[in-house]
């Protein structure tokens, strides 16, 4: 059994804003393991199947897709890439992009995409702080201005940009129509009242503690705490102790049982 440790956030600068990775040991960027600095891939032997990020979204994000496991393995040498976002700060009317209206096809969207016209058949979904939305792949979505969150993910970077809102970057239509999920039924959305959400890429509950403490053991691989709001600490049996503070990640071996405490809000993915 190894030890629990903090990371050191992998800092992507964007267009937009910006993005930090959290966890990740993908070939793009990746973390360290604190309070050494060593590069989390090296210290793990091994890749990690999920990529945990903070996006901080000062402008709208492109409208985009990702492609599932098989299209993205052919085409990216890469994982497809299912993904949810919990919402830590919203601005007042904030809205993002999940999913296109009904009874399209790709002829259909491909007229749309020649037209300029993407922006009348998506669907937006008003958020606020503490809102999950889920984004299997397949999904036409959009993060916009003025939304900070978690994004928990496969281990990928394969995205397809449908739209760009004026701003000069490559598109990718003709894989964008081979991977978009027209029948609208694959899940993706707001989460109403969520506590947790399981997929088979990964998992993820929140934690919402009010000055009191919860205990809990791995039994997988490793799980992570990713702090949203407050403070607290956590604690193994091994005697190991690390603070929360906003916006950590906190990575947690096999075999560890460890207890929170605090008054802290938090995502626990495994």
């Amino acid at each position: 059994m190894g030890r629990m440790f903090k990371t050191e956030p992998f800092y992507s600068p964007r267009p937009w804003g910006y993005e930090l990775w959290t966890l990740s040991t993908h070939p793009h960027g990746q973390s360290l393991v604190l309070p050494e600095k060593e590069n989390l891939l090296k210290y793990l032997g091994k890749p990690l199947s999920i990529l945990i990020k903070i996006i901080q979204a000062n402008e709208n994000l492109s409208v985009q897709v990702h492609p599932g496991d098989e299209y993205a393995k052919v085409h990216e040498h890469d994982l497809g890439k299912t993904e949810c976002w919990y919402i830590l700060e919203a601005k007042e009317g904030a809205k993002l992009i999940a999913g296109i209206k009904k009874g399209l096809d790709r002829e259909k969207m491909a007229e749309i995409l020649k037209e300029g016209k993407l922006e009348d058949v998506v669907e937006y979904i008003p958020v606020k702080s503490g809102d999950m939305v889920f984004i299997p792949h397949g999904t036409v979505h959009a993060i916009m201005g003025g939304l900070k969150l978690f994004e928990i993910q496969e281990s990928s970077d394969s995205t397809y940009r449908m739209y760009d809102w004026g701003r000069d970057r490559e598109m990718h239509i003709q894989k964008s129509l081979d991977v978009i999920d027209y029948s609208c039924s694959n899940g993706a959305g707001k989460i109403e009242n969520f506590t947790k959400l399981e997929t088979p890429y990964f998992r993820v509950e929140k934690i919402d503690l009010k000055d009191e403490e919860k205990t809990y053991k791995v039994e997988e691989e490793y799980q992570t705490l990713n702090v949203c709001h407050g403070s607290g600490t956590v604690t193994s049996t091994e005697g190991e102790e690390l603070s929360l503070e906003p916006d950590q990640t906190i990575y947690i071996p096999h075999g560890t049982e460890y207890t929170i405490k605090g008054t802290v809000e938090l995502l626990r993915t495994w």
